[in-house]
């Protein structure tokens, strides 16, 4: 009887598991968009942008607590970028009024990322300058010369300095429609967005579907002009899962109600070079990636539809994505 007591004492008194938190995961992304890929070079011409995130919420834990939405994985991510947008013909030293006008964006952004089961949430802030600031015109003058072409001759016509501010939310939902973690399948991620600022105020909905060997637990891919980045793939607990390699094909469709473009109705404050912009504009994107628990190799086509009134033809523009994962 003794000795049960004694046991018993001693399962009391024995010491909790300790439970320890899941080691912060970290992800540097490289994203190029440019419209060489397509032959041209004119309108949305060049976007490039570098993203450090990590998991966990870190020092905005409590905001994502406080948001309805808040269980989950949480992330964070920072990035910065540069976007220039051009006339059609960059020859004329004058732009032509009815002509897309010149722009130059520099930016920097920061990102809560949530995501649970099947649903994503992403919320976006960014900071910057449209204008001279942005440094655009320098950039692309020296390209130009690096790779011989001729040199852009409007951009003493770009858009006036003027600070950035934007909000950005997105909603992704997936649905695995065939296979399972590993081998062949099929995924569907209907998305949707808001983006509320002085840059950009827009509704977006859309979706991706993609299809291949060992898709990873992931919400896709995301371009410049969104959330940029998106939170790594979620680990498997089983090794065998985790070690495969994926490869897949995707494309998705949008669509956008545009309320507001800088780039398109010119400074906010300052007479500016402007356009009449269409309200309605659709998007396409087919793509390939190779991913792994270290690295994803990705490259994208994107067709974006005519943007304002007497645009001749839709835009193209190819984006590559580089991820080391660490």
């Amino acid at each position: 009887m003794a000795l049960a007591t004694a046991g018993a004492s001693e399962a009391t008194n024995a010491p909790a598991p300790v439970l320890t938190a899941a080691p912060r995961r970290w992800s540097l992304s490289l994203r190029w968009e440019n419209d060489m890929f397509a032959g041209t070079d004119r309108f949305y011409t060049d976007g490039i942008s570098f993203s450090l995130l990590h998991t966990g919420g870190g020092w905005l834990e409590p905001v994502a607590d406080w948001l309805p939405w808040g269980k989950g994985r949480h992330c964070v991510g920072y990035d910065v970028g540069q976007i220039m947008i051009t006339s059609g013909n960059k020859l004329l030293p004058i732009p032509d009024p009815n002509d897309r006008p010149y722009a130059g964006i520099l930016y920097g952004g920061l990102s809560l990322h949530i995501d649970r089961d099947n649903s994503y949430h992403g919320l976006k802030v960014i900071g910057g300058v449209v204008g001279p600031w942005s440094y655009a015109e320098q950039t692309q003058k020296l390209v130009h010369r690096w790779v011989g072409s001729p040199q852009p001759q409007g951009w003493d016509y770009q858009l006036n300095n003027e600070p950035i501010f934007n909000l950005v939310y997105e909603y992704r939902h997936k649905f695995r429609l065939l296979g399972g973690p590993r081998g062949l399948a099929l995924e569907a991620l209907p998305t949707g967005t808001v983006m509320l600022g002085n840059l950009l105020t827009q509704g977006q909905v859309g979706g991706q579907v993609r299809f291949g060997y060992n898709l990873p637990d992931d919400f896709g891919l995301a371009l410049i002009g969104g959330m940029g980045q998106l939170p790594p793939p979620r680990l498997d607990p089983d090794p065998r899962v985790r070690a495969k390699t994926g490869l897949y094909l995707y494309g998705g469709l949008q669509g956008s109600l545009v309320l507001h473009n800088i780039t398109l109705d010119g400074n906010t404050w300052q007479d500016s070079p402007r356009v009449d912009k269409n309200y309605l504009v659709p998007s396409a994107e087919v793509g390939v990636a190779l991913a792994s628990r270290r690295f994803l190799a990705a490259f994208s086509y994107v067709f974006l539809g005519r943007e304002f009134k007497g645009q001749p033809d839709a835009s193209e523009f190819g984006a590559f994505t580089l991820t080391y994962r660490f």
